[in-house]
């Protein structure tokens, strides 16, 4: 008997080894590397008319003893302009497509009110409507992202919402605005064709929606300089078909395409949990990662420069709502657990950034996985609005691809990589790793390796927690914030940290970054580029490795040769440009129809589509020497124009100059 005591407790004594030894985990981090950037749409919010996010959370009224700017909430703008939101999605999600704009403007008494069917059968008085919200994003500081109704509402209700916003034409929707108090136009760049199509948008087909893009999408009208970023509608999850269906009808017709994915738990709520519930939220958080792989193979299909950005405009959390509140109001609380899970999602994001360019987390205030809650006059910070203002330094950063190495996260019999990773460079130079250790147990060493940067100076921040469910409190507001890190060593260029479990760690890197050398050593460089010449008719970039050209020649700069005679054509210029001096360039094209720019084999500017004269830009970090240029461009009918400039170091913005340009001879 005493020896069958004897083994169990070895037993339960290596059970504890285990479960409390460091293990090891290498990441290597390579900055001379940088092709893309992380767009800091990534960081964006979204705001729906759902339970108290609109109504008590940002808008309190005029009238209200809670200190507001024009109804809104002062501690709720201060506290998302300390985390830089980016962009803001409204009216939602389920509630747009049942959202009739044209009662959400005017005097706010004569307004009608409507039932919210979607969310908990409320009355809402339509007091917050589009003037609000575009105040709203003045006052943060960020861009607006409006859900235009598609599955209830008709095209011209949408295209004069357009009209509304952006014209300063003279026209009755001009003339409303202004009556409603805002001389000048919005100039809002990011529209929705509908929300969720395939369910509560309408629960549309994808032949049947696709047909819907094109036809309300032609009558979403450019007004002055602005052009519209339209998003279409895209898959829920992995349903992948969707996507294929809308790349290949609709690909030239939209700029994003939607994802919605949530990381739904079982029916308990955000609090009451053990490891069960841990270890779900993470294994489903972390699919992201193969969701976004395998729609972005679809999208490259159709898209191969892509042009097309994937919008995850709805992601997070979701639980059982908290006790003796309204089931339809999607209020939880937001633990250490959601912290995790959205620093897994943003390092995903990050390290997907050449084709997702805006993610938009559900939801802001009050409802899901939210930044900020509030309590009349009271207003907390979650853990989750922690995570993002320590991941807001990747925001416009070139993104520095990563390798992991990662140990396990073993639960029963189930496991999961343990470390996550995403890394940037700042245009400062400066570097910001950001570190994830999901498993609530173990500590995790991490050896990280740094190629192509020299650092001795460091410093970090940490988010952490003692318990699992540890969460902020209207009594407890500061029971999760983050503190300094210093628990790191460096030697020369391998950095060690040690992660507490269930962590999220931001290091701050300064020092010089090591571009590699230019592979291209012309043996006798002549001023000016090749080009191909191609007969071509579409909407957006051809594949110009499936077509001839017609003819071929040389050109002093990138200039449409005087041989062109269709209205239709493509041109594919190559060469070199010469940098004189190491540093962060920008390449901008201004083009009339579609073009872009690839350095060294890398799309740095997309402007592709059929559109009037547009400018867009792209930066890149490049080394003393000559660089491999492409421009490839295309004219659809009419309007015809095409002008490349660069700036850089000691170098205003200018036309390419001839001297910058060499071909082979």
């Amino acid at each position: 008997m005493k020896k069958i005591y004897l083994l169990i407790l070895l037993v339960v004594i290596s059970q504890l080894t285990i479960k409390s030894q460091t293990t090891e985990n290498e990441i290597t981090i390579d900055a001379s590397i940088q092709e893309y950037k992380i767009n800091k749409n990534i960081y964006g919010q979204f705001a729906e008319h759902l339970g108290h996010l609109i109504y008590g959370g940002i808008w309190v009224g005029p009238n209200s003893s809670i200190p507001n700017i024009n109804g809104i909430r002062k501690d709720v703008v201060e506290a998302l302009k300390e985390i830089r939101v980016p962009v803001l999605r409204w009216p939602g999600g389920c509630f747009a497509d049942e959202y009739h704009w044209m009662d959400g403007i005017g005097d706010p008494k004569d307004r009608p009110t409507m039932i919210n069917t979607n969310w908990g059968g409320v009355t809402e008085d339509n007091s917050f409507g589009t003037n609000e919200f575009l105040e709203l994003c003045s006052l943060i500081g960020c861009d607006p992202y409006i859900t235009g109704n598609v599955g209830s509402g008709t095209v011209k209700e949408l295209s004069q919402w357009v009209e509304y916003v952006n014209s300063d034409n003279i026209s009755p929707m001009t003339d409303l605005r202004k009556k409603n108090g805002r001389e000048k136009s919005w100039g809002v760049k990011y529209w929705a064709i509908g929300n969720e199509n395939w369910g509560c948008g309408g629960n549309m087909l994808p032949d049947f929606y696709a047909d819907q893009v094109r036809r309300y999408g032609t009558y979403m009208h450019n007004y002055g300089k602005n052009k519209l970023f339209k998003i279409a509608c895209g898959p829920s999850g992995g349903d992948y078909n969707w996507t294929d269906v809308l790349m290949k009808e609709d690909a030239p017709y939209f700029d994003g395409l939607a994802l919605h994915y949530y990381s739904f738990a079982n029916q308990k709520t955000a609090t009451d949990f053990d490891e069960d519930g841990w270890f779900d939220i993470m294994k489903k958080t972390l699919e992201m990662n193969e969701l976004i792989e395998k729609h972005s193979v679809i999208m490259d299909k159709y898209d191969p420069f892509k042009r097309v950005a994937l919008v995850v405009d709805e992601w997070g959390t979701w639980y059982k709502v908290e006790p003796e509140t309204n089931p339809g109001f999607l209020y939880q609380q937001n633990t250490m657990r959601d912290a995790i899970a959205a620093a897994c999602n943003l390092n995903i994001f990050n390290n997907h950034c050449d084709r997702v360019r805006m993610a938009n987390i559900a939801q802001v205030v009050n409802v899901l996985q939210a930044m900020i809650l509030t309590k009349k006059d009271k207003m907390i910070l979650t853990p989750t609005y922690w995570v993002f203002n320590l991941f807001k330094v990747h925001q416009e950063a070139m993104m520095i691809p990563v390798e992991v190495s990662s140990s396990n996260y073993v639960y029963k019999d189930d496991k999961l990589p343990a470390v996550n990773c995403s890394a940037s460079i700042d245009s400062t130079g400066m570097m910001h790793i950001s570190l994830c250790n999901i498993n609530p147990d173990n500590s995790e060493k991490v050896q990280l390796s740094l190629a192509g940067f020299n650092t001795n100076k460091i410093k970090g921040k940490i988010l952490t927690a003692e318990k699992m469910n540890a969460h902020n409190t209207f009594d407890n507001p500061d029971e999760v914030k983050p503190t300094d890190f210093s628990n790191y060593d460096l030697n020369e260029n391998n950095l060690k940290v040690n992660m507490p479990p269930m962590s999220v760690i931001i290091l701050e890197l300064e020092g010089e970054v090591n571009l590699k050398k230019p592979e291209y050593n012309l043996k006798n460089p002549t001023n000016g580029l090749n080009y191909n010449y191609y007969k071509f008719s579409g909407n957006s970039l051809p594949n110009f490795t499936d077509m001839k050209p017609v003819s071929s020649g040389t050109t002093d700069n990138f200039v449409i040769p005087p041989i062109v005679s269709e209205e239709d054509f493509a041109l594919k210029y190559s060469g070199y440009i010469k940098i004189p001096v190491e540093g962060l360039y920008t390449f901008y094209t201004t083009s009339d129809d579609g073009s872009a720019v690839l350095i060294d084999n890398r799309l740095i500017v997309n402007n592709d589509g059929r559109h009037a004269m547009v400018e867009n830009s792209g930066y890149v970090m490049l080394n003393k020497g000559y660089h491999k240029i492409e421009l490839l461009f295309f004219q659809a009918g009419g309007g015809m124009g095409l002008d490349v400039n660069i700036k850089g170091p000691n170098m205003e913005k200018q036309i390419i100059s001839t001297d910058m340009l060499y071909r082979e001879n």
